[in-house]
């Protein structure tokens, strides 16, 4: 009699099925809005840091450009009067002499700096890490009920 009354109050559906699928939906929903919550907050912090990080690089590399732009007409006029007067150049040949010296010597600076900032600014690959391997999960655990 004891069972009737059980059977009759579920409609001869156990108990466990009904909540562990109910049970796992909400865990499913719950680590989703949870992975979701983290990931929203990742890219805020690895910026927080990449500004931290990237401050001082990025400070001496404008120094390092304004400087270079103050001197770098001075400097290269100087050299090119100074190939004029000591090496007999023509002033057309000691100009054009002087602005290669200083496109290399520009191009080589800008490169060192530009590398030297990418490489503060690489934690910010860690967001996009972080998303790819949730999105995977979770693809993962559909894919795994699926076949249930």
């Amino acid at each position: 009699m004891d069972q009737q009354a059980k059977v009759a109050e579920r409609d001869g559906v156990p108990e466990a099925t009904t909540h562990g699928l109910a049970g796992d939906v909400s865990a499913f929903t719950s680590d989703v809005l949870t992975l979701t919550e983290l990931q929203s907050r990742l890219p805020v912090a690895d910026v927080r840091e990449c500004n931290r990080r990237v401050l001082i690089p990025a400070l001496v590399l404008l120094c390092g450009m304004m400087l270079g732009m103050a001197s770098f007409l001075i400097a290269l006029v100087t050299l090119a009067f100074g190939l004029v007067q000591y090496q007999d150049k023509s002033h057309f040949m000691a100009f054009l002499i002087v602005v290669g010296l200083g496109a290399i010597g520009s191009a080589l600076l800008c490169i060192v700096g530009w590398i030297k900032v990418r490489q503060c600014t690489a934690v910010l690959g860690r967001s996009r890490g972080e998303l790819v391997r949730n999105l995977r999960w979770i693809k993962r655990v559909l894919a795994s009920n699926r076949l249930k």
